[in-house]
């Protein structure tokens, strides 16, 4: 919140109220979810710095930086020896885009560069391919702005003729608005929809009955992130495969890896 405070420079007594206020929720609200709490937190913070999206320029740039290399990445997972496993570890690698969780540092493309020879935690990458492979129907949950054009890149690779994507139903931190998934040009690949709801996870019980509609007639959910992970992972759907880094420790012990472990899994 600090890092807000100093992009928006609000008077004194505004980012004195703010703090104290924040502090209020969190501590008045200790049983709450996550994903809920951060919904409420930024809700907050957007109405007290008087905008709808705290966070429009930098998902702007993290889009335009990325997308000026298209040729460069499609290139690197064209001429690898495994096309879709290469995808999958660069659609992994680019959760890392996150200003909530702290996780962006300088050059993106660097930090990209640098992850994509870390071998997954947890890797069930051969079950997700038999699952696309069988799926008539697919679901694919974005997370940040930045991270989707990874996400664009996995779906030219899969090529699947029925894949809807899903992005948040409102500006929340940098998690995917419909507006940044057209800027990086998924609108081109396949159907976009929001959740109707502006956490930054995937929290059923508050979506669209247009997308609750699209989750349960799809026979796949491809689930991008530790939000979504945080929403879904009590879900009953039979076919849900989770591609994250797992960013914080809690997070982290629950799935039996490290913090920052790149991970490729499947609830049952």
């Amino acid at each position: 919140m600090k890092n807000l405070l100093a992009k928006f420079n609000p008077p004194k007594t505004v980012s004195e109220d703010f703090i104290f206020s924040v502090h209020e929720i969190l501590g008045d609200n200790r049983s709450m979810i996550n994903p809920k709490l951060a919904t409420n937190i930024q809700r907050f913070a957007k109405q007290k710095l008087n905008t709808k999206d705290l966070y429009a320029s930098e998902k702007l740039s993290a889009n335009k930086i990325l997308l000026a290399d298209y040729e460069y990445w499609r290139n690197y997972i064209d001429n690898s020896n495994n096309p879709f496993y290469t995808a999958v570890r660069l659609a992994v690698a680019g959760n890392i885009i996150d200003y909530g969780a702290h996780s962006v540092n300088g050059d993106i493309k660097e930090q990209i560069k640098d992850l994509i020879n870390t071998p997954f935690a947890i890797d069930k990458s051969k079950e997700f391919k038999k699952a696309i492979d069988k799926a008539e129907r697919i679901l694919y949950l974005g997370d940040n702005a930045g991270e989707v054009f990874f996400d664009r890149l996995l779906l030219e690779t899969i090529r699947h003729p029925k894949v809807t994507f899903v992005t948040r139903g409102a500006p929340v931190i940098n998690d995917v608005t419909i507006e940044d998934a057209k800027q990086v040009g998924i609108d081109n690949i396949c159907e976009i929809i929001d959740n109707g709801f502006d956490a930054p996870s995937t929290l059923l019980e508050f979506c669209s009955d247009e997308f609750k509609l699209a989750y349960n007639s799809a026979d796949l959910i491809i689930s991008k992130g530790q939000g979504n992970f945080e929403g879904l992972m009590n879900e009953k759907h039979p076919n849900t495969f989770f591609l994250l880094m797992a960013k914080c420790e809690p997070m982290a012990e629950m799935l039996g890896c490290s913090m920052n472990d790149l991970i490729v899994t499947q609830l049952n």
